[in-house]
């Protein structure tokens, strides 16, 4: 944003400031002025003068011979500008001059000239010859009395017109500071800065009557606060004075008429948008709605707008005429016919109002500061500010006005502790000065103590101050950040890592360590993909992008083995034939409808991996390839470390799990599982489906897993390394082989050795042979385990060792039917 020094100069009285200490101190305090730009006119030695007479030049049909009285003697100019007449007075340019050339727009001295025989004593100049763009709408020369009446002949242009030296601010406000959009609101700050009073009272306008004839309303009260019309007639369109164009152009807009620069002009001071239309081409009526599927409107740039249904526009009964808070409407344009005018002033909701603009790729000034929130109680003294302006410098007549809505900011009211100020910048803040800076930048003083002070916070800042830290950094922002010494932070304790992240790190470390390499896939997914290895998306939770770039990122990945798939089939047919892979990333699943403070999405991090190819080197003679129980080994040995292998059950697939996982092998598949307090399916491990393995060209199989990553961290619990002494007793191993039936599972062995045996010697049993065929009975199989048994405190005797097996076995033969001991 720009804004000049004069017109700052017009609120808080600068005087004895330079232009420097004032950027200087507004940058410190958080409002970043980029530059101070010293603007003053370029051409020189231009006086006014007076024509006196037009003849016709001699030897050109289109030139006139013109005499002019500068005031101090009479001067004969050769022109061909059309639009001049005689007693007009005129910016005129001598010998020795600097204008622009309307060729190349460069600055030049006029010399001597003589034109088609005649000598030329200089020129009578143009808006665009002097450097005042948008000052004269008309083609040819400056006519200054029709702007500025009755003036003084040969008088500086400059001193005419009030062209002093212009110093104007580039600032940039932050995004959360829509009060800094506005000329009264720097003015605040540099008041607040500098210690000096604020000269300004918005409500000393008049009020209208209110209108019954002209209805309005909010239709979505989502998209607005509040909204109003003034209804302004008889009036006369015409260039607005020289003051206002000077100030709108040094803030870097366009004049154009006294109607559209008024709007402009109130929307720089107060920063409150306002918008004009022309009464006679609406209805009677207008409301503000969401656009209609299928609507449009014609911008007054005259560029065809498609609205969505996120594009708020204020319409009439059946047509949109202006995307609100955005961009005007041409069908409701004022123009040099306008007569009467229907002046509009609103609180659009920013969040609303971004989503309108970018639904049409259109951000104006007015919708930069509604994004940012405009003053809630300003908004209707920035229309009656405008209506004084068009009734002195547009010959309107104030009819009347219309309002819906609540024009006024939420009340908060903060308390701010003396002790927090201590706490917080580590330094003493006189609480008089804290009032008065607080004071100076609009808060109320509602009481105080020696402890403390209570604020009601002003309209213009209810959007971003609403904690006593907020009141702290007003106080500390404009008593100078400067003054707080420099101290390094008092730290407790050193940063420690998470039990999560050390407990991921671990996760880490074992798969590197059996050997597989992590891959990261995108978390961007589209159908084709999952549809592609026999996976689908679920519809009803699936988290879809807007404008997806591409037909393969349109999603949010629900699980990461199509990723992994695509990923292995690249490796695979560019010739890598032994890997294997893993990877921890995250999913995505709507549960609920989004609001402020939840996202509805629900966020789950999985672990999937998979391996295929040999178990050994490929420089191995003894290529023996990888099975389900290489990579169940895998999983065991993960949970074996995580402390949670008495808690982890694998079952076969049954007919849902079969139908989920279609892409698996439905008998070569097992589903894992979580025991404790609620049994949790944690994911799968197993073989791809042959179907699946031939469409991916595969002459090998293919093993793969996939777990729920978040239930496997809720389990893990810290747990302490204790030192244990080693035994000074050797363990010993006895052997036992039994034939039984072949659907019962070594788990279900296991189950009834651990619950028979004596828990202070016996240390653990593990099938070393598994065997059907000769001899054994058909629907039996032999299986042959090995016991191992140790005291910890005594050598064990054979009777004990006798006991202990004898006990194992009946065990097992009470427990499990058709055992058979061998």
């Amino acid at each position: 944003m720009q804004v000049s020094y004069e017109w700052l100069n017009e609120f808080v009285d600068l005087s004895g400031i330079e232009p420097e200490q004032i950027a200087h101190k507004l940058t410190m305090s958080g409002l970043e002025v980029e530059e101070v730009e010293y603007k003053k006119p370029k051409f020189t030695n231009i006086i006014t003068a007076k024509i006196l007479k037009i003849d016709n030049h001699p030897n050109a049909d289109k030139l006139h011979l013109v005499t002019v009285d500068t005031g101090f003697a009479t001067k004969q100019v050769v022109c061909g500008a059309q639009n001049i007449e005689e007693g007009q007075i005129i910016p005129y340019a001598s010998v020795g001059s600097k204008v622009f050339s309307r060729k190349t727009g460069e600055l030049f001295e006029l010399t001597p000239a003589v034109i088609r025989g005649v000598e030329s004593q200089g020129m009578l100049c143009s808006c665009d010859e002097l450097g005042l763009d948008g000052m004269q709408e008309e083609d040819g020369i400056f006519i200054l009395n029709r702007v500025y009446g009755t003036i003084p002949l040969g008088e500086p242009l400059e001193k005419i017109m009030n062209l002093s030296e212009e110093i104007i601010f580039h600032v940039a406000p932050t995004a959360n500071r829509g009060d800094q959009m506005s000329v009264v609101g720097i003015a605040r700050e540099v008041s607040a800065l500098f210690n000096r009073k604020m000269n300004f009272n918005p409500k000393d306008c008049v009020e209208p009557k209110k209108t019954q004839d002209f209805k309005i309303e909010i239709k979505d009260d989502e998209t607005c606060k509040y909204y109003s019309i003034a209804l302004l007639k008889d009036i006369k369109i015409k260039p607005s004075p020289a003051f206002m164009q000077r100030r709108i152009e040094a803030c870097g807009m366009r004049a154009i008429n006294n109607v559209v620069d008024i709007t402009n002009y109130v929307l720089l001071e107060y920063g409150t948008p306002l918008h004009a239309f022309d009464f006679d081409k609406l209805d009677n009526y207008l409301c503000v709605r969401y656009a209609h599927e299928g609507e449009s409107i014609v911008t007054i740039d005259e560029t065809e707008r498609k609205l969505t249904n996120q594009s708020v526009v204020i319409s009439t009964k059946d047509t949109p005429v202006c995307i609100a808070g955005v961009f005007g409407g041409l069908n409701s344009e004022i123009d040099d016919n306008t007569k009467n005018i229907a002046l509009e002033a609103a609180n659009f909701t920013s969040h609303t109002n971004r989503k309108s603009a970018r639904s049409v790729g259109y951000r104006s000034e007015a919708s930069a500061r509604f994004e940012r929130g405009v003053d809630a109680e300003l908004v209707r003294c920035g229309l009656l500010r405008a209506a004084q302006l068009m009734e002195k410098y547009a010959d309107a007549k104030i009819d009347s006005m219309a309002e819906v809505g609540t024009p006024k900011a939420p009340e908060i009211d903060i308390t701010l502790r003396n002790s927090e100020i201590k706490r917080i910048l580590g330094i003493d803040i006189p609480q008089e000065r804290s009032i008065e800076v607080l004071e100076n930048l609009g808060f109320t003083l509602l009481g105080k103590n020696e402890a403390a002070a209570k604020f009601k916070v002003p309209s213009h800042r209810v959007n971003d101050v609403y904690r006593e830290i907020d009141l702290i950094e007003e106080v500390s922002r404009i008593d100078g950040y400067d003054k707080i010494a420099p101290a390094l932070p008092q730290i407790d304790e050193g940063a420690q890592i998470s039990f999560e992240s050390r407990t991921l790190k671990k996760i880490n470390e074992i798969f590197l360590g059996s050997g597989f390499d992590e891959v990261v896939t995108s978390s961007l997914v589209g159908d084709n993909l999952y549809r592609e290895y026999f996976q689908e998306l679920d519809d009803k939770t699936s988290l879809k992008v807007k404008n997806p770039q591409s037909e393969d990122h349109t999603t949010l990945r629900q699980a990461l083995m199509p990723s992994l798939l695509n990923i292995i089939k690249g490796n695979f047919d560019n010739g890598q034939k032994n890997f294997r892979f893993y990877e921890i990333g995250k999913t995505f699943f709507v549960n609920s409808q989004a609001d402020e403070d939840n996202s509805g999405v629900r966020e789950q991090r999985k672990l999937c991996g998979a391996i295929f190819g040999s178990v050994n080197n490929e420089m191995w003679n003894d290529k023996k390839p990888v099975d389900f129980y290489t990579l169940k080994g895998v999983l065991e040995n993960l949970f074996e470390e995580l402390n949670l292998t008495k808690r982890i059950v694998y079952s076969a697939f049954d007919e849902n799990d079969a139908k989920k996982n279609e892409f698996m092998h439905p008998a070569q598949s097992a589903k894992i599982s979580l025991m404790g307090k609620n049994f949790t399916n944690l994911g799968y491990v197993g073989k791809i489906h042959p179907i699946l393995k031939d469409k991916m060209k595969f002459n090998q199989d293919l093993y793969v897993f996939e777990i729920n990553l978040e239930a496997i961290l809720e389990a893990v619990t810290p747990s302490t390394v204790k030192y244990k002494k080693l035994p000074v007793f050797l363990p010993v191993t006895r052997d036992i082989a039994f034939a039984l039936d072949e659907e019962v599972t070594n788990e279900a062995i296991l189950k009834v050795i651990k619950k028979v045996a004596d828990k202070n010697i016996f240390k653990g049993a593990k099938v070393f042979d598994i065997y059907q065929g000769e001899h054994i009975e058909k629907g039996k199989k032999s299986m042959a385990y090995r016991i191992t048994l140790q005291d910890e405190n005594q050598t064990l005797t054979d009777e004990i060792i006798d006991k202990e097996m004898t006990k194992i076995r009946e065990g097992l033969t009470k427990n499990i039917p058709g055992v058979i001991l061998r």
